[in-house]
C-alpha cells in the first residue's frame, strides 16, 4: 500500500470533469486519508506553487488530477525548474475534456478509482519521455503533443462556434460533433477542411523547408484519442511527426489509412504528406502553436526548436 506521507494530490477544479462532479468524488476518497496533502491550483503559476509545498511536505508521488493543460504545467515545472530533488513518482488522473495524456499512460478510468487503487498500491510505473518546446527567447515549455499550421486555429474557431450556440448541448460534446461535421462536408466537397497556415520546418540536420500547412503534429504519445496512431515514417528518434500541406491530394480518400498510420501508396511528400521519426525538429509556425492543448503566440517570424524532454515515471493500472 503506497504510504499516504509519500503522497500529493493537485487538483485543478476548473478543468472539465472535476468541475462536474469529479473533484468531489477526489475529495470523498482522500476524507479517508486525511494525511494526504491536496491542493487546488488552475493556472502554471498556482500549479508550480502547489508542487513546491508538496515537494517540502516529503511527497514522493505526485497526483494531477486535470486536463492536458494541467499536465504540461506539472510537466513544465518539474523540467525547468523542479523543487523536487528527486524526480517524483506522477499520477496522470482524467479530469479534463480530452484527457489524451491520460488515455495515452492508460490512467483514463475513473479518477477517484484510479487514486484509491494507487493508495492501495495496485498501480504499476512505465516510464514515458516528454516534448521540450524553446521559443527563441528561451521560454521553455514541456508536455506531449504540440500543433501547428492550421489545426490550431481551426480548434480556436471549433471552441468558438460551441460558445456562440443557443441550443441544448451545443456549447459542449454535441457542438463539436456539428462543427466537424461541417469540415468533413467541405472535405467530401473537394475542399480543405480549413485553412493552411505557412510553416518553415527543419527536421534534425536536413534542409530546411516551407509548407503551407493543414497540420503539423509531432509528439512523444504512443497513440492519440480514440486510439489514433498518425505516424507512419522512417527514423528512430522519440519525436513522431506528421505533417499534412498543400496540395495535399486525394486527402478524403487518405484520411482513413492516416489516422491510422497506414497512408495509401499515393500519399507521398510530393503529394502533401510526411511523417519522420526525429530528435530534434526546427519550427516557425504562423499563427502560433498548441501544446497539449494550449495556445501559445510566439512573435512572429521567431523559431521553435522542439526536442526530446526528461523522462518521467508514470503509473497506471
Amino acid at each position: 500500500m503506497a504510504e499516504p506521507a509519500s503522497v500529493g494530490v493537485i487538483s485543478n477544479p476548473a478543468s472539465r470533469h472535476n468541475a462536474r462532479g469529479g473533484l468531489a468524488a477526489i475529495e470523498a476518497v482522500l476524507a479517508a486519508h486525511p494525511a494526504v496533502p491536496h491542493r487546488l491550483a488552475q493556472t502554471p503559476e498556482q500549479i508550480e506553487a502547489a508542487l513546491a509545498e508538496l515537494a517540502a511536505a516529503g511527497a514522493s508521488c505526485v497526483v494531477l488530477n486535470g486536463g492536458d493543460g494541467t499536465i504540461q504545467a506539472a510537466l513544465t515545472t518539474l523540467s525547468v525548474r523542479s523543487p523536487f530533488a528527486s524526480t517524483p513518482t506522477l499520477l496522470v488522473l482524467a479530469g479534463g475534456t480530452t484527457n489524451m495524456s491520460a488515455y495515452d499512460l492508460g490512467s483514463h478510468g475513473r479518477p477517484a478509482r484510479l487514486l484509491g487503487r494507487l493508495l492501495a498500491g495496485e498501480l504499476a510505473p512505465a516510464r514515458r519521455r516528454v516534448l521540450c518546446v524553446r521559443e527563441a527567447d528561451g521560454t521553455t515549455r514541456c508536455g506531449f503533443f504540440l500543433t501547428a499550421g492550421g489545426l490550431p486555429q481551426a480548434v480556436r474557431d471549433c471552441r468558438a462556434f460551441r460558445n456562440t450556440r443557443a441550443l441544448p448541448g451545443m456549447r459542449g460534446a454535441l457542438g463539436t460533433v456539428a462543427w466537424i461535421s461541417g469540415r468533413l462536408l467541405r472535405l467530401l466537397g473537394g475542399c480543405e477542411p480549413f485553412d493552411a497556415l505557412p510553416v518553415d520546418y527543419q527536421v534534425n540536420a536536413e534542409p530546411a523547408r516551407c509548407r503551407d500547412a493543414l497540420l503539423l503534429l509531432a509528439s512523444t504519445h504512443q497513440r492519440l484519442a480514440l486510439g489514433l496512431t498518425p505516424w507512419w515514417g522512417a527514423g528512430s528518434g522519440p519525436i513522431k511527426t506528421t505533417l499534412v500541406s498543400r496540395p495535399a491530394r486525394r486527402l478524403v480518400l487518405a484520411l482513413p489509412g492516416l489516422l491510422r498510420g497506414r497512408p495509401p501508396a499515393f500519399a507521398t511528400a510530393d503529394a502533401g504528406y510526411e511523417s519522420h521519426a526525429v530528435t530534434t525538429l526546427h519550427l516557425t509556425p504562423t499563427g502560433g502553436y498548441a501544446l497539449d492543448g494550449e495556445d501559445y503566440f510566439p512573435p512572429a517570424g521567431s523559431e521553435l526548436v522542439v526536442s526530446a524532454g526528461p523522462e518521467f515515471e508514470f503509473l497506471r493500472p
